[in-house]
């Protein structure tokens, strides 16, 4: 059974009233628990973006499955509902696929660990600094996970993300999946 302290509702220079706490709990466990028995745990975040609220949700699922979803609106209580929106639409889409993935693979999940930089734009370095190497404005350690590509799909948009790197279940090579500008998605999977 889900539980109300599995989920943490935080402001990021907001300050999130008592009502508004015990109302994303009820409403995302609710959400959860139609779909999943249990979850690891559960992030929501409030933050002001100019004129609106921002709303950041993230759900750990379980091993290494994560699901986030974020809104803006024009109060604090849109905002998450419109990302609680978004987030039940991700785990109906892929609850089937999520919870055959689990019972059907019985070996556990590989992974490689690599470095992941986050460095910054050199359009915005200013003239009189040396562009020549990036500067590293932050660095953390990810899991490379070994996947189908269909996996690697949903686990891209389960996660909201424009990009997602794996190791091809199949192949054994280091592919690329990735959102195109023509709304369509890219597939890199290297020759030998």
């Amino acid at each position: 059974m889900t539980s109300l302290n599995a989920i943490t509702v935080a402001g990021k220079q907001t300050k999130i009233g008592k009502s508004l706490s015990i109302y994303v709990k009820e409403n995302l466990e609710t959400t959860l628990k139609k779909f999943f028995k249990n979850f690891i745990n559960s992030s929501v975040l409030f933050s002001k973006d100019t004129f609106n609220f921002k709303c950041e949700i993230s759900i750990h699922l379980e091993g290494s499955i994560f699901v986030k979803s974020n809104a803006l609106s024009n109060d604090p209580y849109g905002s998450f509902n419109l990302a609680n929106e978004k987030i039940k639409k991700r785990i109906r889409r892929y609850h089937r696929k999520l919870t055959d993935h689990r019972f059907n693979n019985t070996k556990s999940l590989k992974y490689v660990r690599a470095n992941e930089y986050v460095i910054k734009d050199p359009e915005t370095i200013k003239s009189g600094e040396v562009a020549n190497e990036p500067i590293i404005i932050a660095e953390s350690e990810e899991l490379i996970k070994t996947i189908s590509v269909g996996e690697a799909l949903m686990l891209m948009k389960l996660n909201d993300q424009n990009a997602i790197f794996f190791k091809n279940i199949q192949t054994k090579r280091l592919n690329l999946l990735f959102k195109r500008s023509d709304g369509n998605i890219g597939w890199l999977d290297p020759k030998k």
